[in-house]
């Protein structure tokens, strides 16, 4: 009864960490909400480039995407988050024009993931979105050079 009682007066307290701590048990952090929110809306994102990826693949096979589809697919599992993978509007019947559209979105989601990475509270999101925004720059140079 002391030690529930203890652990309560802790808890209201705001000592629970502090008190955890102090018998050698290591705090486990909660997760930020904000940072909830952003994963969301960061794989609702990441899969909405992949399904983008995977028409344009599926549509100009010729244009050898396959590199990008397993890059595009490695960023979407890395948010940890299953997505519903949007309908995208269909790729544009020229090659040309297919390439460029897949250069901007990989150019426009690299901005927007550096972004996120500033908007994180977790300095390990944080990081994984800052590298996944150079990634998605290297991708748009890589689509950008099939033209």
């Amino acid at each position: 009864m002391a030690v529930a009682a203890g652990l309560g007066g802790a808890a209201l307290g705001h000592r629970l960490d502090d008190l955890a701590r102090g018998v050698g048990i290591e705090p486990h952090k909660e997760p930020d909400p904000a940072d909830d929110r952003l994963i969301a809306r960061v794989a609702n994102d990441q899969n909405a480039l992949l399904a983008r990826v995977e028409a344009t693949a599926v549509k100009h096979p010729k244009l050898g995407l396959t590199s990008y589809v397993a890059i595009s697919t490695a960023h979407a599992k890395a948010v940890g988050v299953p997505a519903v993978v949007p309908d995208v509007a269909a790729p544009p019947a020229d090659p040309t024009r297919a390439v460029s559209a897949l250069a901007s979105a990989y150019s426009a989601a690299s901005k927007a993931r550096a972004a996120d990475s500033i908007r994180a509270t977790s300095p390990a999101l944080a990081r994984v979105l800052a590298s996944m925004s150079a990634g998605l720059a290297q991708c748009a140079r890589g689509v950008g050079a099939l033209r």
